[in-house]
């Protein structure tokens, strides 16, 4: 539920969620890896976002905490205080009702164990399908951490500096200012066309994320492929991960692989296995996805952390 004021808001979770774990997951994630310290946040502390606005790619800030449980927030550089609101419950996954989460844990009792182990896990989504669309082309063919030095610089040079609750934020650039872009120093002069293709689809509405989720999990990304450099991977990853879709489990080898293991089936189980097991996730499928994915990764289950580029070769035969 939102909640809007002059240039306050609030969230009030339908379900369970935790903000520690968001902001922890965030601080892990090299998009976003920026925004927050590695060990989270405490309940009172706040963490500030900035961004391009959906529809208008307008550049806004927002100084976040979560106090009565509910996400507060401030906001700079907008008036559409409601449209800034719908964003970030989308970023924390908060835009969908979670109260029959945990029921899965009783579907499938293999859950059981990491829903414990990481309570109040929701996914946390790209800010927008355009920076999704962004970070595909900067981190094609190198790891995430030279991809977020390469982020920080672009940013850095073409973002835009807002103050929000007395402190900078940085957002990310508009799609018009990231038509300006000439070069980044030790990236392929490839990699900057591909950037202008993605801020040309911005502004097309391409990367719109209402016409995205209306377009469904067949057509929203194949409407994608168009784009110079997004193949079926991104394809997939800007419709699921920019737009925040809770109920689609996406043909993921490492995802899959973490499913396998949990249920003792290897790392590439039976697609028909896959299917059947998946389909009790409704309708949040998506949600166990990056569940899975967040324990594969801190070791929670067992055989996948450190597989990933094997995983997936293996699944390419």
């Amino acid at each position: 539920m939102l909640a809007t004021s002059a240039r306050t808001f609030s969230i009030e979770p339908r379900g369970p969620f935790s903000w520690p774990t968001a902001v922890a997951v965030l601080a892990r994630f090299g998009p976003t890896s920026r925004h927050a310290s590695p060990g989270g946040v405490a309940p009172d502390e706040v963490l500030r976002l900035a961004f391009p606005l959906d529809g208008d790619f307008g550049p806004v800030a927002v100084a976040l905490r979560f106090e009565a449980g509910r996400v507060q927030g401030e906001v700079a550089g907008s008036d559409r205080i409601e449209a800034v609101a719908a964003q970030v419950a989308r970023i924390f996954s908060l835009d969908v009702d979670g109260s029959g989460y945990a029921d899965l844990a009783r579907r499938d009792p293999a859950l059981a164990p990491l829903m414990a182990a990481l309570p109040g896990l929701r996914p946390v989504c790209f800010t927008s399908p355009y920076e999704t669309a962004a970070w595909a082309i900067l981190s094609a063919r190198i790891s995430m951490a030279q991809a977020a030095r390469i982020q920080d610089r672009l940013i850095a040079d073409l973002g835009t500096r807002l103050q929000v609750a007395g402190e900078d934020a940085w957002s990310f650039p508009t799609p018009e200012r990231l038509l300006t872009l000439r070069d980044l120093p030790g990236v392929a002069p490839e990699k900057v066309v591909r950037l202008h293709c993605v801020a040309r689809a911005a502004l097309e509405g391409r990367l719109d994320a209402e016409r995205l989720r209306a377009l469904g999990p067949q057509a929203g990304p194949a409407s994608l492929l168009g784009i110079r450099g997004i193949g079926p991977f991104w394809s997939s990853g800007i419709y699921l991960r920019g737009c925040g879709i809770a109920d689609v489990f996406p043909d993921e080898p490492l995802s899959i692989a973490a499913l396998g293991q949990l249920h003792g089936l290897g790392d590439q189980p039976d697609p028909d296995v896959v299917a059947g097991l998946t389909a009790a996730y409704a309708p949040y499928r998506m949600w166990v996805c990056f569940l899975l994915r967040v324990a594969a990764g801190r070791g929670i289950i067992a055989g996948v952390a450190g597989r990933e580029m094997a995983i997936r070769r293996a699944s390419r035969g």
